[in-house]
């Protein structure tokens, strides 16, 4: 038993001496690029930021005070410089996936191209006004309070359904969290926080006992994946009609099954949170902002009678808008729904970012808030609406906002297929519900609950509404 004893403190010492190695190895190869002291040694200054359901404002906070190339982990740094980020995800580029991609895999390709989303997204947004004129118009004494952030995300939901899958859910025709969609988004965003720090915590959740705490079949949880599941297989039998939607652009490239279906839930997902949150964030500010909200008013009541009819306005008609356009770009510029990182490895060669040395096999994440807030970029009213930016910036200024704005889809290699599916359903949202509806904020002092994990998440977007006169 005492030479037992002796082996097992033997043992410990050696890992403990392997470890302060390890540590003092990769505290000095970037002891040189500033951050924050105790984030050079330990995942905790990350894993505490992101647990706290506020990182992307911890992130923004600490490029402010040290400038666009910061350390924030012992092989990880934190990029708020659009040129750099451009520059990681080229097509060129020698940068490759960081390990948080290995917890969910995404699929590149052409899904887009030939097919038009547009007849989908038209349904939906038809379904969504139809649903708020039914249900939560107010008028006199008749107050129907009710959380704009529970509808957007049900609007977003059913529309990239349609898109996806052919069909909506039907989220805006039974008015309820099918498939508890909302509540398991909200109960899992510890578990998303703790796995974008600890990548390999996506693989130890499904060993045992841990897995026994995931859900079984035929838990609400799972039945919304089965279900996509089912679109997959009936839509990969020979005898299914073909249609035009992103499933079937997937198919035609030759996707499996496995892969089809894995597309199509990362695709919902990510789809419907992301574009959800730009949406109602974007509402929140012109409801907060008179002047933008008559400028924008002013804009649509300007357009002629045929144009401004009961039909759902055409995206390529919204393009011609230049305010709603400033609008849209300046919404997505403050409030970026992505909050991961999605860390690129730095090539074996190293590369020289921001004046300093990074080693081969350095980890640098993107942190898009602090890029939508940078005054280098946006000037020393970053942290304003103010959509007049778009219109009076020209020639270099003007592209440097564009690319700076970019990057909140990816870049080069890395771009977002989504990215015109996305800018579309925001343009004709803001402009319909602007020009059907005028909302009122219930809750002043508190007016929404944000919390952040890989997506931003909303809740309580308390509003009230009444029908706009022509």
């Amino acid at each position: 038993m005492p030479l037992l004893l002796i082996n097992l403190s033997s043992i410990c010492l050696v890992f403990f001496f392997v470890y302060i190695a390890r540590s003092i190895y990769l505290w000095q190869r970037l002891r040189h690029i500033p951050g924050p002291p105790s984030a050079a040694w330990t995942i905790w200054w990350q894993l505490s930021g992101a647990m706290s359901g506020r990182y992307h404002e911890r992130l923004k906070d600490a490029a402010d005070t040290h400038g666009p190339l910061v350390r924030i982990g012992p092989n990880q740094l934190l990029s708020v410089d659009p040129d750099v980020l451009r520059r990681m995800s080229a097509v060129r580029s020698g940068y490759t996936k960081g390990k948080f991609y290995a917890s969910g895999r995404i699929f590149s390709g052409k899904a887009n191209e030939g097919f038009s989303f547009e007849p989908a997204l038209d349904r939906q947004l038809t379904s969504f006004i139809t649903l708020l004129e039914r249900k939560y118009l107010s008028s006199g004494s008749d107050v129907r309070p009710f959380d704009m952030a529970e509808q957007t995300q049900f609007f977003a939901l059913d529309a990239i359904g349609d898109i996806s899958l052919g069909q909506p859910f039907g989220y805006l025709e039974k008015d309820q969290d099918l498939y508890q969609y909302n509540k398991i988004n909200r109960t899992s965003l510890p578990v998303m926080n703790a796995v974008s720090v600890m990548p390999a915590l996506a693989s130890l959740i499904h060993t045992w006992p841990l897995r026994l705490l995931l859900p079984k079949e035929g838990d609400q949880s799972r039945l919304w994946s089965t279900d996509a599941s089912l679109q997959v297989q009936r839509r990969l039998d020979p005898k299914t009609p073909r249609t035009r939607d992103m499933m079937q652009a997937h198919i035609d490239n030759g996707m499996t099954k496995n892969n089809l279906i894995q597309q199509v839930l990362l695709s919902i997902i990510a789809g419907s949170n992301s574009s959800a949150h730009a949406l109602r964030m974007t509402l929140l500010a012109l409801i907060t902002n008179p002047p933008a909200h008559t400028a924008l008013l002013t804009e649509i009541r300007s357009l002629t009678p045929s144009s401004s009819s009961s039909r759902i306005i055409s995206w390529s008609h919204t393009q011609s808008l230049p305010y709603l356009r400033a609008v849209v770009s300046e919404g997505l510029r403050m409030w970026p729904p992505v909050s991961g990182l999605g860390f690129k490895t730095v090539p074996p060669e190293g590369d020289s970012l921001n004046g300093y040395f990074v080693p081969g096999g350095t980890e640098i994440g993107q942190g898009f808030h602090g890029v939508g807030r940078s005054k280098a970029v946006w000037g020393a009213d970053a942290d304003v609406f103010r959509p007049e930016r778009w219109l009076r910036a020209e020639g270099f200024e003007l592209k440097k906002m564009r690319n700076a704005l970019d990057t909140h889809f990816g870049h080069g290699k890395y771009s977002c297929l989504g990215k015109q599916i996305a800018l579309m359903e925001l343009h004709k949202a803001v402009f319909e519900l602007v020009r059907c509806f005028d909302f009122c904020i219930v809750n002043p002092e508190n007016p929404i609950k944000t919390t952040a994990s890989i997506f931003l998440f909303a809740s309580d977007f308390w509003v009230t509404m009444t029908k706009r006169r022509p």
